[in-house]
């Protein structure tokens, strides 16, 4: 479910600590993940990964977090379910022990980045659609209503 309202009162009360200063470069072209995209990946399982709201696309990124740095002309979407979605994977696949709190800090984006050296890409912290496809993944099986207990790289 995405979340119109609420989202900039939330923002606002986020202590500043917790939002990471975006590295310039290559994330700048891409749009903001703001939600979830769930595709399905066969025999029944899905996987869920941050992508773009009311859209099919999952060229995004999510270094910005969620407010200041969001277009404030763009309001819509659940940026904070989407990074969200990524700590718990980050946590369930790699063992980050990060705080599930929807805020694309210092900790999220060394976990990223410590992904993104394992499976070789450049590490920057960023994450876009090559991190996204390197990455392992939880898969859920809605019909069945269970998640599966490896981690795989379905996109």
């Amino acid at each position: 479910m995405f979340v119109r309202a609420g989202l900039a009162i939330a923002a606002l009360t986020a202590p500043l600590g917790l939002l990471a200063t975006a590295p310039a470069g290559a994330a700048e072209a891409l749009s903001q993940c703001d939600g979830s995209r769930t595709v399905a990946v066969g025999g029944g399982w899905e996987v869920t990964t941050p992508g773009l709201w009311e859209s099919t696309s999952v060229t995004c990124n999510l270094v910005y977090g969620d407010f200041p740095h969001r277009n404030p002309a763009e309001p819509f979407g659940d940026p904070a379910g989407a990074i969200k979605g990524l700590q718990q994977t980050l946590n369930y696949c790699y063992g980050a022990k990060i705080i599930v709190n929807g805020y694309y800090g210092a900790t999220t984006r060394d976990a990223v980045t410590a992904v993104q050296r394992r499976t070789g890409l450049p590490a920057d912290g960023i994450y876009g659609p090559q991190t996204r496809s390197a990455m392992n993944w939880r898969l859920h099986d809605p019909a069945k209503g269970i998640d599966s207990t490896n981690c795989y790289s379905p996109v």
